[in-house]
């Protein structure tokens, strides 16, 4: 019993570090973005609006609160359960994709404003929107997984027939073409997607701003993720990305 429960155990651990992983490297790249625009505000002289400078600083202070949290979660909380080959809880889980998310907002409204402060070149702008886009995608395939998995271990994805009632459940979470093709030639729903589909999934939405072909989206939850993700994107690729474009010509 014990042996069983620990084979479990480490199975969850090994499935949710590809997507631990990627977490961390989008913190990475929000810290690197970070010391970026921290660079290209030194370059603004000092006649700059205080409004402006007032901002500049909050955001500054929140992405430095958001990281040093993050830091200490990671060290206090994750490690000593990766050491032990333990899985995660779903609420250290939460903790660390919400302060993630909070350093790419405070990035994304930074870069905005050091836009609108510094006359930036075009390589220096399509180097800090790439950066931007990489920590978003990478952060979005973590919340995707997230709030995805959940049902599906529990078995409340489908639509499920209750005995007593005869009536059937609402399924909620991201319907994969794979799924709808197994239910319609088999009958069953024994496919799980995996890192990659979850990867083509997040990509897809930040290069379309929307859900792939294919993908239904079904739930509160999955659909605010997925507008949020879509306004991010078009931040990054009608703000920034179409400056560095305009610079350049």
């Amino acid at each position: 019993m014990v042996g069983a429960f620990n084979v479990r155990v480490r199975a969850s651990f090994h499935s949710s570090l590809p997507y631990l992983i990627s977490l961390l490297v989008a913190v990475v790249l929000n810290l690197g973005l970070r010391l970026r625009i921290i660079e290209h505000v030194l370059r603004v002289q000092d006649n700059s609006h205080w409004l402006l400078l007032l901002i500049q600083r909050s955001l500054l202070m929140v992405f430095s609160a958001f990281f040093l949290a993050f830091c200490g979660l990671v060290l206090l909380r994750v490690l000593p359960v990766w050491r032990r080959g333990a899985a995660l809880a779903r609420r250290q889980l939460g903790r660390m994709v919400q302060l993630a998310s909070g350093m790419a907002v405070a990035n994304l409204l930074s870069e905005n404003l050091v836009i609108y402060r510094v006359n930036l070149s075009s390589y220096t702008l399509l180097m800090d929107s790439l950066m931007l886009y990489l920590s978003i995608c990478l952060i979005f395939l973590f919340w995707y997984w997230f709030v995805d998995n959940l049902p599906r271990r529990r078995g409340l994805l489908w639509e499920q027939r209750h005995a007593e009632s005869g009536t059937l459940s609402m399924p909620y979470g991201i319907v994969f073409p794979e799924e709808t093709l197994e239910r319609e030639l088999s009958q069953s729903d024994r496919w799980q997607p995996g890192f990659v589909d979850y990867a083509y999934f997040a990509i897809l939405s930040s290069n379309c701003f929307g859900p792939p072909e294919g993908h239904l989206l079904v739930g509160r939850s999955i659909k605010l993720l997925q507008i949020a993700h879509g306004i991010a994107m078009i931040v990054v690729f009608i703000v920034i990305l179409a400056r560095a474009i305009n610079t350049l010509a």
